[in-house]
């Protein structure tokens, strides 16, 4: 068991003001808030962040509060975002059942495309927050799997999270229990939001937006406003100044669906007029719609990225069913691979993207009877020091000393990792040559092998250190009793 459940869980309120949220907890956590995060340098220094390097983490992110557990081993955090689901829903609890279904559908697609491994998913009531949406998962990014259930909503325009994740262990009954009694007392107020912001101020939000291309006359434009208004879609052809007109009215939800017939291929411009008591009150202008029949349309969950970041880049989004996408990648990798789109028309590559490179990333669509569609990127790697390091580290063999001599020609370009000895430091022209050992006898050193680099070392002569390096080849030494061949390395990193 992690702590001692007692009648003293909730004895701490936290405000969230900016999402009009509440909660409490236990003393058995460690807490930090953005205010508090300078009083914990013991907690940030095992996560290996600055107290500047957190708070810059926690402002991007959205996170609101932390709560770690007495052994460490699990930790509750908190998270209020804006995001394209909470300008569509707003706030869930004004929603049917059904709509939270579809909530529900759209939030298990994101998360998937996201890399989660869904375990189990669930709706849950609570008596003072309402209705989140449980979710026990696993995520790997790169050789870290993340495991643990989060549970999550949105209210007042915010996509609301609570995340109990765990650490090197598995997700136990107990730990969703203590998630269930933390988001027991998550207290929600309208009035702690302010009516100014756009989301509340009756304004169309759009969960569908007409699309970019199509080879079908017909397209859904969805989305959310005042409950009751009447919406007017309009669409004109620019070679053209006849307008059609495609109406709908917003439930008692707010939500709405135009459907648009094109009548002709072309390219095509739609507004939506949203109106009360024939007044109108909001207005919105979307971008070209092309429509032609032998076009392959080509949309993308997320721009294909400029600057790579994670060792895993997901490339997805959706086309027509039954087309061919290929996606070819050279550069910092050598990827090819090929499939089919099934009714969903959705498309998703992984591409290993861990080495420093520049990617060319080429995606193809075909269709029998259909134009092809080609598209080129370019994207780059460039590892923060952190992570070149990380690399390193990861990448590092340790053949044995005479292993090592016997095949030298398959270990050349090969990182590798010894704990050595500093026997002697040379400065050779604009080059640094460091003499080490395995070991140090009253004979002399045994193993020796050379690291170079371009700047000096800070290497203490005599002192032990884990050095890691590029293999080179052998390094050759000239002296009265002949020469003298060892193993050397550049060197990358000395621990």
């Amino acid at each position: 068991m992690l702590f001692a459940v007692s009648g003293a869980l909730a004895d701490t309120e936290y405000p969230f003001p900016s999402c009009g949220a509440s909660m409490s907890v236990g003393s058995n956590y460690t807490v930090l808030t953005p205010e508090t995060l300078g009083e914990h340098p013991e907690l940030l220094s095992t996560l290996g962040m600055t107290k500047e390097e957190a708070a810059a983490d926690w402002e991007n992110r959205g996170v609101l509060l932390q709560a770690w557990t007495e052994k460490r081993d699990a930790r509750l955090e908190v998270t209020a975002v804006k995001d394209d689901a909470s300008k569509t829903w707003f706030d869930l609890e004004k929603h049917t059942r059904a709509e939270r279904r579809q909530y529900e559908k759209d939030e298990q697609a994101a998360l998937k495309a996201d890399g989660y491994v869904l375990q189990n998913v669930q709706w849950k009531n609570h008596a003072k927050g309402g209705n989140f949406l449980v979710v026990k998962y696993k995520l790997t990014v790169g050789d870290v799997t993340y495991r643990g259930v989060m549970q999550k909503t949105i209210r007042n325009g915010y996509t609301f999270v609570m995340d109990y994740q765990v650490f090197n262990r598995m997700v136990r009954d107990s730990d969703a229990n203590y998630l269930n009694r933390l988001v027991n007392t998550v207290v929600f107020s309208d009035t702690d939001v302010p009516a100014t912001t756009e989301e509340a101020s009756g304004l169309m939000q759009f969960s569908s937006l007409p699309p970019a291309e199509t080879n079908t006359d017909t397209f859904t434009v969805e989305g959310r406003c005042t409950p009751g208004a009447h919406l007017i879609g309009v669409v004109m052809r620019l070679s053209s100044s006849t307008p059609y007109h495609f109406e709908s009215d917003a439930n008692k939800s707010g939500m709405f669906k135009i459907k648009v017939t094109l009548p002709e291929e072309g390219v095509w411009l739609m507004t939506v007029t949203a109106e009360t008591d024939g007044n109108p009150f909001a207005y919105e202008a979307f971008q070209p719609t092309t429509y032609s029949k032998t076009l392959i349309p080509v949309s993308f969950e997320n721009p294909v990225p400029e600057a790579l970041t994670a060792d895993e880049t997901v490339i997805s989004g959706f086309t027509s069913r039954s087309v061919d996408v290929q996606c070819i990648v050279s550069g910092g990798v050598s990827f090819d691979k090929q499939i089919r789109t099934n009714g969903t028309g959705k498309f998703t590559f992984k591409i290993p993207t861990a080495q420093p490179a520049s990617y060319d990333i080429t995606l193809v669509f075909s269709k029998k009877g259909f134009n092809t569609v080609r598209l080129n990127y370019t994207a780059v790697r460039e590892l923060t020091e952190a992570d070149r390091q990380a690399v390193i580290r990861r990448e590092a063999v340790k053949p044995a000393y005479t292993v090592l001599l016997q095949k030298m020609d398959g270990y050349i370009g090969r990182t590798m990792v010894y704990q050595l000895y500093i026997t002697d430091i040379q400065n050779v022209g604009d080059e640094w040559v460091i003499f080490t050992a395995q070991s140090q006898t009253k004979s002399g050193n045994r193993n020796v092998m050379v690291f170079m680099t371009d700047t000096e070392p800070a290497l203490e002569i005599g002192s032990r250190r884990t050095l890691y390096g590029r293999c080179l080849g052998l390094y050759e030494v000239q002296s009265e009793e002949g020469t003298e061949s060892y193993p050397s390395f550049t060197l990358l990193l000395a621990d």
